[in-house]
């Protein structure tokens, strides 16, 4: 199915870029819904704090060193493609991009501000546009207004995959570089798990 022409994600994001890359993943977000003809599924209520804390628990749980809970792990990553394809597409990203219980860069790492991340999740889960200022790993600045997705958390420091609209494309960026973090208006729900699933096919995930 294609997104109406008058359902861009926000007001501030209506590139042709994001329109046209929107519209050509719709057919693969398709594979991941429930077989027609499925009874559909009542609403479930559930926190996205514990949600995301057990997404990312099932993540990691090859790095245990218990091959047993690792193989029912990945047995309940398979069944999330059916029940919660957001999650299953979360998993695969947490899985490759989080850090490694065992391999936790001890070294001295510029923390990023509580505030903002504090922000950035709730901005993920009410699927809200941001806006900031940013400075990359070269010193140079610039202003982003973005799609949050996930944060993930490398050994480098917490980052923000997201839909960027100055790029045009998927970017990274370390939370702790991000100056002026601002909720900007719109709703970017209905593209959501689009958006996810492109990132993933990006990252290799």
């Amino acid at each position: 199915m294609r997104p109406r022409p008058d359902a861009a994600p926000t007001a501030h994001l209506t590139r042709r870029s994001l329109a046209g890359w929107l519209a050509a993943s719709a057919a693969v977000i398709g594979l991941a819904r429930p077989a027609a003809g499925a009874a559909p599924a009542g609403p479930l209520v559930v926190d996205p704090v514990l949600r995301d804390a057990a997404l990312r628990g099932l993540a990691l749980a090859d790095h245990r060193g218990d091959a047993v809970s690792a193989r029912a792990a990945r047995a309940a990553m398979a069944r999330l493609a059916d029940t919660d394809p957001d999650g299953a597409l979360l998993c695969r990203l947490y899985r490759k991009l989080d850090v490694r219980p065992a391999s936790y860069w001890h070294d001295d790492v510029i923390e990023a501000v509580t505030e903002d991340l504090e922000r950035l999740h709730g901005t993920i889960t009410a699927c809200r546009p941001v806006h900031f200022r940013y400075t990359d790993l070269s010193g140079q600045c610039s202003e982003r207004t973005v799609l949050p997705l996930a944060l993930v958390h490398p050994p480098q420091g917490v980052k923000l995959l997201a839909w960027c609209e100055k790029a045009e494309d998927f970017r990274q960026f370390f939370v702790r570089s991000m100056q002026g973090l601002a909720t900007r208006p719109g709703d970017f729900s209905a593209d959501r798990l689009a958006l996810l699933t492109g990132l993933v096919e990006k990252e290799g995930a």
